[in-house]
């Protein structure tokens, strides 16, 4: 009797070997699903960036801001119509750059200290050096008027935007009157940038980059502005043009949501996991 008992139990070893193998299986998928859910956050569209136009031909809704005019008042500039694209009108080659902007207060969602704005990119490769991207600004931003026609350093604003014509990400920032631009570059082709972002970090602290076209993060710069500025209460679009007729764009889907980062309890999860996956790897050893 012993002896048919140790022999039954010896044939249902590899099976319950198996059954110990699949269980740990399906114990490491749940813990990878958990950790995806802890860094995944929910995005709210809060402008499709389609759809309305003024008779000047701007998307309705946003303020046009010339910051930099080099036709020194000819009347040449930049529009931004529905599509969201930035265009060049008159005539020339001068640089003309402008932000396009719209108080905070008018989205339907707020976006504040822990948030990430994004826009959708679908951005064309161009030889013409020009800049389209994401902007933020302090309130009562200035446009610029004579003599010199330059207001970039008159408030607090930063962008991020795609120079294609250099397969280039280049961050823009003007803080308490010092302005610095072309700053943080990184190199990336135009059709691999799926969206560029704005991580409000703290009350005056902003981190801008991009996300490529397989979901990864890329860090251009971090800004620190000044405790009494008002950075943040209008958010919007930059644009650098510089050649009659030039079109650069297009973007969609403005958006806020949370700065992903893992939740405690998917922390721990994760941990759990490489926990487990170790003791695992012991055993085999």
């Amino acid at each position: 009797m012993a002896h048919e008992y140790v022999r039954k139990v010896a044939r249902n070893v590899p099976k319950c070997l198996n059954l110990k193998k699949m269980l740990m299986k399906k114990i490491n998928v749940i813990i990878l699903l958990a950790c995806s859910m802890g860094v995944v956050a929910q995005a709210q569209i809060i402008d499709t960036l389609v759809g309305r136009n003024t008779a000047s031909g701007n998307l309705i809704g946003y303020t046009p801001y010339m910051v930099l005019e080099n036709s020194l008042g000819a009347g040449r500039g930049v529009i931004f119509p529905s599509g969201l694209t930035a265009n060049y009108v008159g005539t020339g080659t001068t640089a003309e750059q402008a932000l396009f902007l719209a108080p905070l207060n008018s989205f339907s969602t707020t976006y504040a200290v822990g948030d990430r704005l994004t826009v959708n990119v679908a951005m064309p490769v161009s030889s013409i050096a020009m800049d389209f991207g994401l902007a933020i600004a302090a309130n009562n931003p200035i446009a610029a008027s004579g003599p010199s026609y330059d207001s970039r350093s008159l408030f607090d604003w930063a962008s991020i935007s795609v120079r294609p014509s250099q397969t280039s990400i280049r961050a823009n920032s003007s803080i308490s009157g010092a302005l610095v631009t072309g700053n943080g570059v990184l190199s990336a082709a135009p059709n691999t940038v799926s969206k560029l972002f704005i991580d409000w970090n703290s009350a005056n602290l902003f981190t801008m980059g991009y996300i490529d076209t397989n979901s990864v993060v890329h860090v251009s710069e971090t800004i620190l502005f000044s405790g009494a500025s008002t950075i943040g209460a209008d958010i919007g679009f930059y644009g650098d043009l510089r050649a009659t007729g030039t079109t650069l764009g297009n973007f969609s889907n403005l958006a806020i949501s949370a700065i992903p980062v893992p939740e405690p309890t998917s922390l721990a999860i994760c941990g759990l996991g490489g926990f487990l996956g170790l003791v695992g790897w012991m055993r085999r050893k």
